[in-house]
């Protein structure tokens, strides 16, 4: 008895799923640009070498779908300056209200070295 073949590969599969990924991504993108015109920490006016930082770091929703990570209530826009800051983790950003997150009110929480 033959077993059907599947209509696509692996290769395919995981194809379109980083696809629709990087689809997401700049879905999400685009809705920040509109949202934040200027940098969330220093209020710098934005241009295109804005870019994207999550609040709750993708190592930390690891194997969690994409759309729980990539979404506009925890990702923001940040220049270039502020967003090495924030990974140097010199700068804090802590939603003032959890349910809005990033939509919301973003308190910048800078740490003493």
């Amino acid at each position: 008895m033959l077993l059907p073949k599947p209509t696509r590969t692996r290769r395919q599969e995981r194809r379109a799923e980083k696809d629709r990924k990087h689809a997401l991504i700049w879905a999400v993108r685009r809705e920040l640009i509109k949202r934040d015109p200027r940098c969330r920490v220093c209020g710098e006016l934005l241009s295109k070498d804005a870019q994207m930082h999550e609040m709750v770091f993708r190592s930390q929703l690891r194997g969690r779908p994409p759309e729980e990570i990539f979404n506009t209530k925890n990702c923001l826009l940040l220049c270039l300056a502020c967003h090495a800051e924030v990974h140097a983790r010199t700068i804090d950003l802590v939603p003032v209200d959890d349910d809005l997150g990033a939509n919301g009110e973003v308190e910048v929480q800078r740490r003493l070295t």
